[in-house]
């Protein structure tokens, strides 16, 4: 199905002031195509060193602080902002002509942030409507004189407010909400909409969407689904406007640190950041960003799976996004996202089982890891052969799109995990080698990484929780742009 992508892109006006303009084109030079062999030699050299002195330094153990704009919301499976940063500055010290960053599978906003913060340019793409809502709040207004007074505002309102007429609408909308939990969130969503800013709002609704997951009747220990158990439900009391509170003042905090942190950079006029930076929301395999626009590196961590058996960030985003205006998001956005609790889920990579036979094939050919791993793969059931064979089908798929996107010679770091089906390894990192080198890319080299501390998906019959990740460094070959 292929989904509107509206763009969104800050562009300067004049010195002082930088506005929201969805219909701007700004056009990034293209840098020319020279021979990077020494400049990657260095970045190798560096990135490998490090590991050589600390044979854990990518793990980042100990080193995964999420402040300074990174923990506006509990998102599934966020990447470690340390491991981003000390990626990106290796970069620029290797190539310091790096300008721009693109990340077609943005998240919660992590490389956004630390592209941020360097003053890069960036352009960022999401199938979850959640993520493109924290994401673009991150690069809205970061004037939080403007957002204190806001979050009094809808504090005030809420508690003046003795209407308990339900705002949201929807199938097992009393399993998930308590009553008096539906009747707060109300008050709160009404209150959120009389703020006349929309930067505004979509900060005030994103304190919203962790409060719902905090106050909803879903375990917390998972991100899927999980209902709580009866008693549990019964005897647990939970303040939601308390709660927004905290949580509203928590992130303002983080906002006021990663303001704190750009201003100190020079990179931040009336509140806005400098750059020109752009969120979309999209469907990665039909295209990642305006072709026009053409970016120094790739620096992203697609889904490991299909969300089913890995990370299922659309469940996760089901119950926030049910109290949130969609229209804030994304005008292109509509009630279709919210049509199931798996219709997020069934859009992103491998959310679709139906494949031809004939691209299975196809894409063995490009990948013999594929080939030998789907040979591996027991005969039934058959949806195990066909879980890794869509996922690589609409991994291939986004491909064209990013490389599009991409400058003839651009960098890229995929941050990529490998899972188990059915007891089998799945070699996601070579195959997605394989599948770039058919298309002209070259390898800079490879680096790996315990996880420690993401939020996966808990062990089952079809895939385990995955411990490791690969840092795959490659270099776009002209050939393939």
């Amino acid at each position: 199905m292929s989904l509107a992508s509206t763009k969104y892109r800050l562009r300067t006006r004049s010195p002082h002031r930088i506005v929201l303009d969805s219909n701007a084109l700004l056009p990034i030079s293209p840098r020319p195509v020279t021979d990077n062999a020494a400049a990657d030699g260095v970045l190798r050299d560096a990135l490998t060193s490090l590991a050589a002195t600390e044979p854990d330094y990518w793990s980042f153990k100990g080193r995964t602080a999420r402040d300074a704009g990174h923990g506006l919301f509990q998102y599934p499976a966020m990447m470690v902002p340390q491991m981003l940063g000390a990626l990106l500055d290796a970069i620029l010290k290797a190539h310091p002509d790096t300008k721009s960053v693109l990340d077609p599978f943005i998240g919660s906003g992590t490389v956004l942030t630390e592209a941020m913060i360097r003053g890069l340019d960036f352009h960022g793409q999401d199938i979850n409507p959640l993520a493109v809502l924290v994401s673009r709040t991150k690069c809205g207004t970061l004037d939080t004189a403007a957002l204190r007074p806001a979050i009094e505002q809808v504090l005030a309102s809420a508690a003046r407010d003795l209407n308990s007429q339900c705002e949201a609408d929807f199938v097992s909308l009393s399993k998930w909400f308590r009553v008096a939990v539906a009747v707060d969130l109300s008050r709160l969503r009404r209150a959120i909409r009389k703020q006349s800013d929309l930067h505004v709002r979509r900060f005030l609704w994103v304190a919203l969407a962790e409060t719902v997951r905090l106050s909803s009747n879903s375990r917390l220990s998972t991100v899927k689904l999980h209902i709580r158990d009866a008693e549990n439900r019964t005897s647990r009391t939970i303040d939601v406007i308390t709660t927004y509170s905290r949580v509203a003042a928590a992130n303002l905090k983080e906002l006021e640190t990663f303001a704190g942190n750009l201003q100190a950079n020079r990179l931040l006029t009336d509140g806005y950041y400098g750059g020109s930076v752009s969120v979309s929301l999209g469907d990665s395999t039909k295209s990642t960003a305006e072709e026009v626009h053409l970016y120094d590196v790739l620096l992203t961590s697609p889904p490991y799976g299909d969300n089913a058996t890995t990370v299922t960030y659309g469940q996760h985003a089901y119950l926030p996004l049910q109290w949130i205006d969609l229209a804030d998001i994304d005008p292109s956005m509509d009630a279709e996202y919210l049509r199931t609790t798996h219709e997020i889920d069934r859009r992103s990579l491998g959310g679709s089982r139906k494949i031809d036979e004939d691209i299975v094939k196809e894409l063995a050919a490009r990948s013999p890891s594929l080939r030998t791993t789907l040979a591996l793969l027991p005969e039934k059931p058959k949806d195990r052969r066909a879980r890794v064979a869509t996922f690589v089908r609409d991994l291939d798929a986004t491909l064209g799109p990013i490389l599009a996107a991409l400058k003839a010679d651009a960098l890229m770091v995929w941050i990529v995990g490998n899972r188990h089906v059915a007891g089998q390894h799945i070699p996601t990192d070579r195959i997605l080698a394989e599948l770039l080198a058919a298309r002209g890319a070259e390898q800079v080299c490879r680096l790996k990484r315990r996880i420690a501390s993401k939020r996966m998906a808990v062990k089952n019959a079809t895939t385990g929780t995955m411990t490791k990740e690969t840092i795959l460094v490659m270099r776009q070959g002209v050939e393939s742009a």
